[in-house]
């Protein structure tokens, strides 16, 4: 504890000495003083205590990992460098340099891939926090939701794919809770326009099919939605947050480079899922 000393400073009385002059046939009287000195002051000091400040809690180093299909970068890990845009690139500049940022990136797998997976791909790792990032894969393009004649909304084989991604999805965020890891969730981006409809050939290779459509939003929509009552039953009682890239989205119809082809996002909008990302992990995270 520092002290800090003070020091009073008296007042010194000045005394006035006066002569008295008498004729030169009295005798002198001399002055006499009758006034009684000031007491010399008792000097106290006062000590003024200086709190400390508190001892800053140190930062720890953190793992985040990034976990999820080619939403989050396009292609396979490995390719981070080569293709595509993540969210994630725009993360560094913008954190603390305790944080060690990992991209698991699959493109063209699903939930169920996802859990299957973990232990390899995440749990290896050992992460302090994570973020799952699966969506359109799990619907299974147009052939999946849609009627090849009609081209309408099959609503059954829809409910179904996105029973079994919510299934899958849970069970990857309760394994991460089992070993005290919050967790964050992504929803899917919308589509751009329509989606193509494809089928694979003779040696399990997509094809993409000229002129034909479906509104594969109108299945995304559904599928944004249970990933929202996913976060929500977990009640704020538990670490899972939701990251809403598609609300992101549709606040930024309208500007450029939101997309690199028609369902991956491009440089602006990869910035802009940045952004939402880390409002959310600086509101939640400690």
């Amino acid at each position: 504890m520092s002290l800090r000393l003070i020091l009073l400073h008296p007042l010194l009385a000045i005394l006035l000495l006066s002569a008295c002059t008498h004729p030169p046939t009295s005798t002198p009287v001399p002055f006499r003083n009758t006034q009684q000195p000031s007491p010399s002051p008792t000097f106290t000091p006062t000590l003024t205590a200086t709190v400390p400040s508190p001892t800053p809690t140190p930062i720890l180093p953190q793992t985040l990992v990034f976990y999820g299909d080619s939403s989050l970068k396009v292609g396979m890990v490995g390719q981070q460098a080569k293709v595509g845009f993540s969210f994630v690139d725009y993360l560094p500049d913008k954190l603390d340099p305790h944080y060690t940022l990992i991209i698991a990136n699959y493109g063209g797998r699903g939930a169920q891939w996802g859990y299957e997976h973990m232990e390899e791909n995440v749990l290896a790792i050992e992460p302090d926090v994570v973020t799952l990032w699966w969506s359109l894969n799990d619907l299974q393009g147009c052939p999946g939701i849609f009627d090849p004649q009609t081209n309408t909304l099959l609503q059954p084989k829809l409910d179904a794919r996105i029973a079994l991604h919510i299934k899958y999805m849970r069970l990857q965020i309760d394994t991460l809770l089992a070993q005290n890891i919050p967790v964050y969730v992504v929803t899917a981006i919308p589509v751009l326009g329509k989606l193509p409809w494809s089928h694979f050939d003779e040696n399990g290779q997509l094809v993409w099919e000229e002129n034909h459509w479906c509104d594969y939003n109108l299945g995304v929509t559904q599928l944004v939605a249970a990933q929202r009552a996913l976060v929500e039953e977990y009640d704020g009682n538990q670490p899972v947050y939701l990251v809403d890239a598609w609300k992101v989205y549709q606040e930024h119809q309208n500007s450029e480079k939101m997309y690199m082809d028609i369902v991956h996002p491009g440089s602006n909008g990869a910035a802009l899922i940045a952004e939402e990302w880390l409002r959310v992990f600086q509101a939640t995270h400690r």
